[in-house]
């Protein structure tokens, strides 16, 4: 009895062993189950080892492991911001494996803890990428719209089929995690306080959203379709008339009509460029002409949008204007500065307007507008002008020294009858050349086209160059970059051309035709727009565009802000500034309106003056005298 007793308890422990396997069993595969529904852990923030291979991107945000707060693993990373930087942010690399893992996913989850008794936490997530196999190379980027609340968050994001499309395995990237306090008016400020991540990870998307090319054009009404069969049989006039006009249709219809500011881009939720507001003034006198809107109508409009900004309705600060304003307070919106370049180009459209309205009240405000910008404070000690100035940090560092758009800035600056920029500005001004043309260096198309929106200078030079024929060879090396790589990049294929800043694949980005800086993304405004100075070349483009790809990039304003074949990506998005450059150049091509008003303003022609333009005649691009002081 004694003997058999532990031989039954023995059955019995080996029974209750068994079962206990059983039940581990189990509750492993639920677990396994479990987190194969919550996706796969990419970045676990559990070791020193993991942590040290990420960085701060300069904002000077430090970072430690914590095992008091975590939600999964160990630990998690505890985030100390600088309190100096509008943005904290981690970067991360991915390389290896979870490059593959990253690719096969769709969604991105970041674990977030943000400390209930923190005075401010981080109201803005935005993820990033970006390729660094060889230099830097930006893949694209998204906020998350979750709602947040003190405690734990799994801060989504759903990455764009595009940017799935983009990775590539046995490439290196790094991802971008960024964060910034908001204040009521969605501005950002410095966080000061920590806040915590702990893991992200990827879970698998929604494969049906990744559409080809065929599966694209079938979502096209069969409206776009007919009338993008009709425009190819158009002549080459009303071609170009029915462009322009839908150009005109965005600047005059994305508006406020109760204070005149124009949207960014055509989202409802976009907020006011105020450069948009100076392309949509200099339409006005276009409309008027080519019987587009009535005289009183384009007079009403400037005059509404002119008094918005004379009677501080919308933010800024000597004159200057923020770069991005809410659409209805003209508040600034997005942590955006004042921008002299924007100012620039909305003072431009604000003496076009005025000079199409001469002896008026708008003619007045105008003046009053430009005589307000004190382009001297804006030049912050230096020899050149700086790009622009934050109340929380001052001036930016960044410079207009180089070759590029900002020598419409300073012909204004140098004229201006109040607040002038001393002309010695534009010698400091670097002008990289070879032995035809001086050339910006990321060959950005609309840097050269955006000063002779407004400045005729088709029979000018001053000591340097003549800048029309300088845009002209900008223009067809364009065209050129593009022909010689049509069979490596879907969406070169000859005819089809234009690089420069526009929407891409993984968002804006300043595309150029400069090795490593184009992925196959056309600009369509950018070969349109190059009209007055190629325009056989454009407008072969805007043909072949329209033949090959019309359905998928046409339709309520034109042409749409970018495409690219080579990952099936077409934008149904417009922005102002793109319609503006199109509709003005084709005006100045068609008629030369925009350049006879603007060049008739006598401060215009004193900023001219003072940078040493003169009138001749010439068919090179690059002076003699710049060429020998080269050593050319």
């Amino acid at each position: 009895m004694l003997k058999a007793r532990p031989n039954r308890g023995g059955c019995f422990r080996i029974a209750l062993y068994v079962a206990w396997l059983v039940l581990i069993s189990l509750v492993a595969g639920q677990a396994s189950a479990a987190d194969g529904e919550q996706g796969q852990y990419i970045w676990t923030m559990d070791t020193e080892e993991e942590i040290t291979t990420f960085n701060n991107d300069n904002t000077g945000a430090r970072f430690e492991l914590s095992d008091t707060i975590k939600i999964q693993g160990t630990h998690s990373l505890k985030v100390i911001p600088s309190g100096n930087s509008l943005e904290t942010k981690v970067a991360l690399p991915l390389e290896g494996t979870k490059v593959e893992t990253w690719a096969n996913g769709g969604i991105v989850i970041v674990n977030v803890y943000l400390p209930p008794e923190n005075k401010a936490n981080p109201g803005m997530y935005f993820l990033g990428m970006a390729d660094v196999t060889s230099g830097w190379s930006w893949v694209g980027g998204l906020f998350s719209d979750t709602e947040i609340k003190p405690g734990w968050n799994e801060i989504r994001y759903e990455l764009p089929p595009v940017m799935l499309k983009m990775v590539k395995p046995g490439n290196r990237y790094m991802v971008y995690l960024a964060f910034a306090a908001w204040d009521k008016d969605k501005n950002k400020f410095p966080l000061t306080e920590p806040f915590y991540l702990d893991g992200i990870r990827v879970e698998k998307g929604d494969e049906s959203l990744i559409l080809t090319r065929e599966q694209l054009l079938e979502q096209i009404p069969a409206e776009v379709k007919e009338e993008v069969a009709r425009l190819q049989q158009l002549s080459d006039e009303e071609l170009v008339d029915v462009v322009a006009r839908r150009a005109f249709d965005y600047l005059w219809n994305e508006v406020n009509p109760a204070n005149g500011l124009v949207r960014d881009r055509s989202r409802a939720d976009s907020p006011c460029s105020i450069a948009a507001v100076g392309f949509a003034l200099s339409a006005i006198p276009v409309g008027i002409e080519r019987g587009w809107i009535t005289r009183e109508a384009g007079y009403e409009r400037a005059l509404t949008t002119l008094k918005t900004f004379a009677s501080g309705g919308v933010e800024g600060h000597r004159g200057f204007f923020y770069h991005f304003v809410d659409m209805n307070t003209g508040r600034r919106t997005k942590g955006s500065e004042l921008s002299s370049i924007d100012t620039a180009l909305f003072i431009a459209g604000a003496l076009t307007v005025g000079q199409y309205f001469p002896g008026t009240e708008v003619a007045g405000l105008a003046k009053q507008l430009y005589e307000a910008v004190d382009w001297e404070w804006m030049m912050a000690g230096g020899e050149t002008m700086s790009m622009g100035w934050t109340p929380e940090a001052g001036f930016l560092s960044a410079r207009w020294e180089e070759f590029n758009e900002g020598l419409l800035l300073y012909i204004l600056a140098f004229g201006s009858p109040t607040h002038p920029a001393p002309a010695s500005a534009w010698d400091a001004i670097l002008r990289p050349a070879t032995e035809e043309y001086i050339f910006q260096p990321q060959e950005v198309l609309f840097t050269y086209l955006y000063p002779l929106i407004w400045l005729d200078l088709r029979n000018k030079e001053d000591r340097y160059a003549n800048y029309w024929n300088n845009a002209i060879l900008a223009a067809k090396r364009n065209y050129e970059f593009t022909f010689v790589l049509k069979g490596r990049f879907a969406t070169y294929d000859g005819e089809i051309w234009g690089l420069s800043a526009s929407d891409g694949p993984g968002g804006y980005r300043a595309y150029g035709a400069t090795t490593g800086n184009h992925d196959g993304t056309i600009a369509p405004y950018a070969s349109i727009a190059s009209l007055p100075l190629v325009p056989d070349l454009a407008l072969r483009s805007m043909r072949a565009m329209l033949s090959k790809y019309g359905p998928l990039i046409w339709g309520k304003y034109g042409f749409t802000s970018g495409f690219n074949a080579e990952y099936d990506w077409y934008s149904r998005e417009y922005i102002g500034i793109d319609q503006g450059t199109i509709l003005l150049m084709i005006e100045n091509h068609r008629s030369g309106l925009i350049w006879r008003l603007f060049m008739q303003n006598e401060a215009v022609q004193e900023g001219l003056k003072q940078a040493g333009f003169v009138d001749k005649q010439s068919d090179y691009a690059v002076t003699p005298e710049y060429l020998e002081l080269l050593g050319f």
